[in-house]
């Protein structure tokens, strides 16, 4: 099938196939593949939101104590 023919839905059908280990190496690939791009929305996104480095620390802290406590 061409490129041009596939559409999510095929995608998916065929991803609905795959092993949990497949499905989890797509996944890493894919978040590698669109993290550039989402950093970079992120930092346009702030960079006009006034943040401490404090307060950058205060929140990194408790995401830190949310993420090991469980």
């Amino acid at each position: 099938m061409e490129t041009s023919q596939m559409s999510v839905e095929n995608v998916k059908e065929i991803i609905l196939a795959f092993s949990e280990e497949e499905k989890m190496k797509l996944i890493r690939e894919l978040e590698k593949d669109m993290f550039p791009k989402r950093l970079d929305k992120l930092l346009r996104d702030l960079r006009d939101v006034p943040l401490s480095y404090e307060e950058i620390n205060e929140e990194v802290e408790y995401v830190r104590k949310q993420r090991y406590t469980c």
